[in-house]
């Protein structure tokens, strides 16, 4: 949960709040106590509009957590895991640990989050006449109203958006790829996020600047989600149908758990320019050894300090086998942050590993032969004769 601040769990789902969201519970907060509820449900005191805008925010990203919890229960009737669940300047996300094994799949948990939303909104429409005319009642007919429309606004069919998922799994379940599906519903998202701008942009100058720039920031925030969105696309048809083992390096220089750190530094890390070794006893491995470790270890204490003593042991390690696709790989280091991944066989002996510039390197082939080929192809039709 990187740059985010850990509430607790909630069904076994760690829920976080990015640093942005307390811009959003403020704006919020403001933007109801001082105009929508003096507008639409007058006289009251200030001092109450405030209590009511506070708590109408506070419910409010309750509802989106419930609306995420939706897409993670969809998910784990699945056996996919949600990692976690973040709130942040445009609500909230839950970052589900891999994609829906099958358009049907995907369909389902995308049409969670909405589904939950218009069942929450029903719930306090139903509520609210228990309550119609105070405080409370103004409060449940304002959540009544915006969980309709967060359902509705996440059935538009543009990714990020549940919509553009249901769009993706719809497409994908037709023409059988899910690259294909990426793509289109990635630039209906982008369709969508220039036409959010416009609309900002137009109220911007009519007179509604907060709605405007909200408008606009949403719109560009679509957009980076559907530019990412293709381009993961691309990783996976580059590196999808490529296994670990046949690009993970085989030679690997082990460094022993004995050595000093000082030693470390002077026969591996600076002759071989590599930022870590897997640290080997016999044929056992009990961990690796990075430059970062060595810098936690005060300078003077280099030299008496072993590799054992400042290495990441095993327990702490992300592994991976030969037979993983390079794109799952790839998927690891980037949620975990992370530059190698060690390959072991299943009795657990290291026989290779993977580091980003392996993938980055498949990747630059996989481009560099493509456009070979296609120039190829030129140069035989400008051969052709007419």
């Amino acid at each position: 949960m990187h740059g985010a601040i850990r509430l607790g769990r909630i069904l076994g789902v760690p829920i976080g709040v990015n640093y942005t969201w307390f811009i959003a519970l403020w704006v919020l907060a403001w933007s109801l106590a001082a105009a929508y509820y003096p507008a639409r449900f007058p006289g009251f005191p200030a001092s109450t509009y405030w209590t009511m805008g506070l708590a109408s925010t506070i419910l409010l990203f309750a509802s989106v957590i419930i609306h995420e919890l939706g897409h993670a229960v969809a998910a784990r009737r699945y056996g996919i895991r949600t990692r976690s669940i973040i709130l942040f300047l445009f609500g909230g996300v839950a970052q589900i640990a891999r994609d829906p094994p099958t358009p049907r799949a995907e369909l389902v948990v995308a049409a969670a989050g909405p589904l939950t939303s218009l069942a929450l909104g029903g719930l306090f429409a139903i509520t609210h006449p228990l309550a119609a005319g105070s405080a409370l009642g103004a409060i449940i007919a304002y959540l009544a109203w915006v969980n309709a429309g967060l359902a509705g606004f996440n059935l538009i069919p543009g990714f990020p958006l549940d919509g553009g998922r249901m769009l993706r799994a719809l497409i994908w379940r037709a023409t059988g790829s899910l690259e294909r599906a990426t793509l289109i519903a990635s630039r209906t998202g982008q369709v969508v996020a220039m036409l959010l701008i416009a609309a900002g942009v137009i109220r911007a100058f009519t007179g509604s600047g907060i709605g405007g720039l909200w408008l606009i920031l949403l719109g560009w925030f679509m957009d980076t989600g559907a530019q990412g969105s293709y381009q993961q696309a691309l990783l996976r048809e580059a590196l999808g149908k490529v296994r670990v083992g046949d690009i993970m390096t085989r030679e690997v220089h082990t460094i022993d758990p004995g050595l000093t750190l000082d030693q470390a530094v002077a026969d591996y890390f600076l002759p071989h320019k590599h930022g870590g070794f897997p640290v080997v006893w016999g044929d056992r491995l009990l961990g690796v050894i990075t430059l970062h470790d060595v810098r936690d270890v005060p300078r003077e204490r280099r030299a008496t300090a072993t590799v054992r003593d400042a290495m990441t042991p095993l327990s702490r390690l992300r592994t991976v086998r030969p037979s993983a696709s390079a794109y799952d790989a790839f998927v690891r280091m980037a949620q975990d942050g992370i530059g190698r991944l060690l390959v072991t066989d299943p009795d657990g002996s290291l026989i290779g590993i993977l580091t980003r510039s392996d993938l980055l390197h498949m990747m630059r082939m996989r481009v560099e032969l493509e456009e070979t080929s296609a120039e190829r192809t030129a140069a035989t039709s400008a051969r052709r004769p007419p």
